[in-house]
């Protein structure tokens, strides 16, 4: 298997991953799913269930019992509930996996400041949580983006796209439409037709950060790994209201540490302060939180910013010359 965006994120040339809450009826199908990918699952761990097996694969009590027997593992993706996951996520980072999925909705804020602590110290690094996961088509997807194995290998495909959303839809969106021959769409000239012939741009990796007020990987986290992603040709985004992501994105390119161009769907622009969008992250508490400041800072620094999702695909077809 292919080097993918993780090498960047957190230095795991292959992830080996251990399901915690694999013993559950989302942990089972959604485990089912990511082995179908190529996703090297190892093992399993619910509290109290140590000894079973599920799809083949041994439960264990706990993650420091799980890396015991399995000391290769280094990523964990966890299907459980939200009032668990500070637990859960702390007890893979003691146990020693550098790397979680926490596909959770409705975490408490206090809980992610606290891991964001923890992890900071730990030195590990996470995904969401309020996440559908990520895929990459080097062979391997975490969480629930995809739906199904079948779905997700048809619709993902290899390519020089990569994908940041803080949304799950649009994260599933802006993936797969880059990956489908002659995609209509609306033309810069004010057309509507074609974007690009049977031969379509494709997906390196895409990466949702979540929902959520106080994300692990943040926008800036996965550009700066899709800057080093020797795949990566064009980086598209969907961003919206609330807290900084895109501000520090916009400031990552005018310093020069990401080079590459970027497309943005921003979300957002009728959004008023106090009150979400959609997501928990997308309220406004500053000026800096607009769609007005976010879409001028990064405009100011060469980032095409589009006001409808459909609109970015026309985009990325003229940055690549296709």
């Amino acid at each position: 298997m292919n080097n993918g965006i993780l090498k960047h994120l957190i230095g795991i040339e292959q992830p080996k991953v251990l399901v915690v809450g694999m013993t559950g009826k989302q942990g089972q199908g959604r485990s089912k799913m990511m082995m179908k990918m190529g996703t090297r699952v190892l093992a399993g761990c619910t509290p109290g269930k140590g000894g079973q097996e599920v799809l083949e694969k041994p439960i264990f009590n706990n993650a420091k019992e799980a890396v015991a027997a399995n000391p290769e593992l280094n990523c964990a993706v966890m299907y459980v509930p939200a009032a668990a996951i500070k637990a859960a996520a702390m007890d893979a980072m003691d146990a020693g996996l550098k790397f979680s999925v926490l596909t959770a909705d409705g975490v408490a804020t206090h809980d992610e400041a606290v891991l964001k602590e923890y992890a900071q110290a730990k030195g590990c690094t996470y995904l969401g949580p309020n996440t559908v996961g990520m895929l990459d088509t080097s062979g391997y997807l975490f969480g629930l983006i995809g739906g199904s194995a079948t779905w997700a290998k048809k619709n993902y495909l290899p390519g020089c796209v990569g994908v940041i959303s803080r949304s799950g839809g649009l994260s599933q969106l802006l993936g797969a439409f880059h990956c489908r021959p002659n995609l209509p769409g609306p033309r810069e000239d004010g057309s509507f037709g074609p974007l690009w012939g049977d031969k379509y741009p494709g997906v390196s990796a895409v990466l949702c950060t979540g929902g959520d007020p106080m994300p692990g990987v943040t926008m800036l986290d996965a550009g700066l790994a899709f800057q080093q992603d020797e795949r990566t040709k064009v980086i598209v985004a969907y961003g919206e209201t609330g807290t900084t992501q895109e501000n520090d994105l916009a400031a990552a390119v005018k310093s020069g540490q990401i080079t590459k161009p970027i497309i943005v769907f921003l979300g957002g622009m009728y959004t008023k302060a106090g009150v979400a969008q959609s997501h928990a992250g997308a309220m406004i508490r500053n000026e800096e939180e607009t769609y007005a400041y976010k879409r001028k800072a990064m405009e100011e620094v060469g980032i095409t910013v589009v006001e409808r999702p459909d609109a970015v695909f026309a985009q990325t077809a003229k940055v690549l010359g296709m």
